[in-house]
């Protein structure tokens, strides 16, 4: 046998051998566990024996409460009995005192209530009392001394306390006159108050969209829309304008119109415009579409320059009803109505201006925006000189002020709207000192 093998098995045996010991230790360990539960179950029992046996010494006979732990009393009045009275108050005997073996206290029971016993003229001897169970009988109960019934003053019962008569019910708070009157006059001395006048609100409680008025009987063009008309920038052309004679599509009234307008001919270019023919389709990009659309805005434009006011709203309302898209329109046709006193119109057509702005060409973006927000801001001004509705006026005026202080923050610093920037902060200042 070679040596790994037998270094194997010694390992092998010394192993096995630590294996038995453990299982022993574990068996000697189960053994003594199983000893102490069951010495400690019998501690248990004997103690709850004990307990038990405590118990039963301890009982009182029914009729007497469980005696207390209490110093011996004084010694009595050498007096062998007592005669007791028969009187209307019942008096419970005091419990005796008796001596016990020194027991471990238990939880006292609850004490059994006795009704009294009418008492009768008779003697009672102490040594006639019951007895506890289990007291040591060599040791005889002290007398107990019943109080004498103090000269059995027949305890007048507490001579019954003259029914008080009942105090005169207070009356209720509520009925003292006092209250009465301070709950039906609140105001002991009325004071006159001093009238103060009430203030115009600042904002309205209710929102006045604008409104049309009846048309004017002038329809002439102020000087302020005329200035503006002057200094419009030109319309966009469109490609066939640039050399009339390359495009054999342009119509010849079309071209006719463009030459009288350039040479401010209105009359003729209106005549012109006007003669374009009516497309047969909306669609965007067809050539005589197209041309129909710019023939009723240079047509508008022409009639706006000549005090046609009328007239241009209905060529821009041609273009729009083509183009939906075209601020230019929108914004001419805007003061148009500004002129008509169609407020509420010329309001839809700014808002369609602010709405399409992308839609401007840049070259001319500031124009049309100037426009756009100086005329907004004149028709909130005409709708709060012409209404004669005080809470309507406060509105407008309030939307006036609003849009003034919008236009200057556009263009108050743009020096090329100097004169229409000193009306606008006229304006301003007229209805801000109301």
């Amino acid at each position: 046998m070679s040596d790994t093998n037998f270094s194997y098995m010694e390992v092998s045996a010394k192993r096995k051998k630590r294996n038995q010991f453990i299982s022993v230790l574990i068996i000697v360990a189960i053994v003594l566990m199983g000893v102490i539960v069951w010495g400690w179950i019998e501690l248990q029992k004997s103690r709850n024996a004990e307990r038990i046996k405590n118990a039963l010494n301890s009982q009182v006979e029914p009729g007497f409460k469980e005696p207390e732990a209490v110093p011996e009393p004084a010694p009595a009045p050498d007096t062998a009995a007592v005669v007791v009275q028969d009187t209307p108050v019942a008096v419970s005997p005091k419990p005796v005192v008796v001596e016990t073996p020194a027991v471990k206290p238990e939880p006292a029971p609850k004490p059994v209530v006795v009704k009294p016993v009418k008492a009768h003229k008779e003697t009672v001897k102490a040594t006639d009392l019951p007895k506890e169970p289990g007291a040591a009988p060599e040791v005889e109960p002290k007398p107990v001394p019943v109080p004498k019934p103090v000269a059995a003053k027949p305890v007048k019962p507490a001579p019954e306390p003259k029914p008080v008569k009942p105090a005169p019910e207070p009356k209720p708070i509520a009925e003292e006159p006092p209250i009465q009157v301070a709950m039906h006059k609140p105001e002991p001395a009325p004071v006159t108050p001093v009238p103060t006048p009430t203030p115009t609100p600042v904002s309205p409680t209710k929102v006045y969209p604008p409104e049309d008025l009846p048309l004017p009987a002038k329809t002439e063009p102020t000087e302020e829309v005329k200035q503006a008309v002057a200094g419009l920038p030109a319309p966009a052309m469109p490609k066939a304008e640039a050399s009339p004679t390359e495009d054999a599509n342009v119509s010849s009234s079309f071209k006719l119109g463009l030459s009288a307008y350039k040479q401010q001919d209105y009359v003729n270019a209106i005549r012109s415009f006007t003669a374009v023919p009516k497309p047969v389709s909306k669609k965007r990009g067809a050539q005589d579409r197209d041309e129909y659309v710019q023939a009723n805005f240079m047509k508008g434009l022409s009639l706006l320059k000549v005090g046609h006011l009328s007239e241009a709203v209905s060529a821009f309302q041609n273009v729009l009803e083509y183009e939906k898209y075209y601020p230019l329109a929108n914004m001419n046709l805007g003061i148009c109505y500004v002129e008509l006193k169609q407020y509420a119109k010329a309001h839809q057509a700014f808002e369609a201006v602010v709405r399409d702005q992308s839609f401007i060409d840049p070259a001319s973006f500031d124009d049309v925006m100037q426009r756009t927000k100086y005329f907004w801001a004149l028709a909130w001004t005409r709708l709060y000189k012409n209404s004669t509705n005080v809470d309507k006026q406060n509105f407008y005026r309030q939307q006036a002020v609003l849009k003034w202080k919008d236009y200057e923050v556009w263009f108050s610093k743009n020096d090329k709207y100097k004169n229409e920037n000193l009306k606008a902060e006229n304006y301003l200042k007229s209805l801000s000192s109301l």
